[in-house]
């Protein structure tokens, strides 16, 4: 179970609790680990090692509405004592909020722990010269792949435990706990003096599922591929965009479907509520226990059960995501998303596993859907969109198709247009379902995009 998971922090929270009786009329302590070590290889050497642990208790509290927050990193009896009295007294002069408040303790859980597949047990028993050599096979599969590949940026390897529980006063005791897994790396090929770049990564919770060789030979062909690209003329056409582009694009539409963004006037889906915002192809969802979900866990960062969510049912929004506190201010409930780094910090609005549903059709399927047109691989900027109007110019990238074949790739291409009128574009989605993280995605196929040469 999860709470194997941690070195139980039982005597601090009993003397946090003991510390607390009489002073507070509500308390939450949480308290968190991690460990872990990251690789990076250049050269067939190792360029950096880094090795790194933290564990301490973070602590709120509410009185007459007024939230008090403080942490520590030392759990001794003075240094507890001295946490509580600082976060009581900087409560005193908190501003009072009548929404705060902390979730109580849920009935049941909808999934067992063993079910989420975010746990590891090889994670103490393997070796450090083990991983250290992903690191440098990342970027053996790279330099092999083709001779045009003259040499790679950041061939990286990292892995780390991560646990936690929570307690609070409303009946909360709950812990999480995961292994945390990934490679990355950017190649470069040159020909002719032309040079391009290509990027690839992988992450699980599972040592076995990554591939060190399958991460540097992905980006060694990405980078190849777009070898001879063309410039690209103005034109408007149907497009398949790769579903690591569409990752990017949702994530740039995660910050509208948070409820707090969108009580404080900072989301394209103010008051979208019930209505069609996007294709009638797309469906979007949060799970929070997705079985191996990069962001799947029992509990969310305030103690809350983890769920799976609709946010967008055939291209209809169907609500936001909620902690408990921007829950109350909205008058709904939570649904589970409280999101926290560490003991440093306090719990916000974020995603767990936040994706578009994938469909039936294969890649092959779109591309010849396509006729003449584009197909997406690269887009640059994404950052810049802007995330109320939905507004964006894009530098961008791919292959020109034919036939449903990619005949030559093009470069200099922008795109320009709004985010969620793209998504209205949407004619299908495909089988080819990818996660970057916690961000997933299937290529897409849309009826029309507008690109510019440059």
């Amino acid at each position: 179970m999860a709470k194997d998971l941690i070195e139980e922090p039982s005597v601090a929270i009993e003397a946090l609790e003991k510390l607390l009786k009489g002073r507070v009329e509500n308390f939450e302590i949480f308290f968190s680990r991690e460990s872990g070590l990251g690789v990076e290889a250049k050269e067939g050497k190792v360029d950096a090692l880094k090795v790194r642990a933290s564990s301490g208790v973070g602590l709120r509290t509410i009185s007459k509405g007024r939230l008090g927050f403080g942490f520590s990193s030392v759990l001794t009896g003075d240094a507890l004592k001295d946490m509580v009295d600082k976060t009581i007294k900087g409560s005193s002069v908190a501003s009072e909020d009548r929404f705060m408040k902390f979730p109580a303790a849920a009935a049941t859980t909808a999934v067992r722990y063993e079910d989420l597949e975010v746990f590891d047990g090889s994670f103490w028993a393997a070796p450090e010269e083990k991983k250290i050599d992903c690191a440098l096979r990342i970027e053996e599969g790279a330099m092999a792949y083709d001779p045009r590949v003259k040499r790679v940026r950041k061939a990286s390897y990292q892995e780390s435990i991560v646990s936690s529980r929570i307690v609070n006063s409303n009946g909360i005791d709950v812990t999480n706990g995961a292994t945390f897994f990934s490679g990355s790396v950017t190649a470069v090929a040159e020909d002719g003096g032309e040079s391009q770049m290509g990027w690839d990564m992988d992450t699980s919770h599972k040592r076995t599922s990554i591939d060190p060789e399958k991460i540097g030979k992905g980006a060694a062909k990405n980078a190849v591929r777009m070898l001879g690209a063309r410039k690209a003329a103005n034109i408007k056409c149907p497009a398949v965009i790769e579903n690591t582009v569409a990752c990017e694009l949702l994530e740039a539409l995660a910050s509208s479907l948070l409820g707090d963004n969108v009580q404080k006037g900072k989301s394209m889906l103010i008051g979208k509520t019930g209505k069609k915002i996007a294709s009638g192809a797309l469906n979007i969802w949060d799970n929070g226990i997705l079985p191996g979900g990069w962001g799947t866990s029992l509990f969310d960062g305030e103690g809350s059960p983890r769920n799976k969510t609709p946010l967008v049912l055939n291209g209809v929004c169907q609500g936001y995501l909620y902690d408990t506190y921007w829950a109350a201010r909205a008058g709904a409930r939570s649904t589970g998303n409280a999101s926290r780094g560490n003991y440093k910090g306090v719990p916000g609005v974020g995603i767990s596993n936040l994706y578009i549903e994938k469909g039936e059709k294969t890649f092959d399927d779109l591309l010849k859907e396509t006729g003449k047109g584009l197909f997406i691989t690269e887009v640059l900027g994404v950052h810049t969109i802007n995330t109320v109007s939905g507004d964006f110019s894009l530098g961008a990238a791919g292959f020109w198709v034919e036939g449903g074949e990619t005949l030559y790739p093009v470069r200099g291409m922008a795109i320009s247009g709004n985010l969620l009128r793209l998504f209205e574009k949407v004619g299908l989605c495909g089988a080819d379902m990818r996660f970057i993280g916690s961000i997933g995605a299937p290529s897409l196929f849309v009826h029309e995009i507008e690109a510019s040469g440059s």
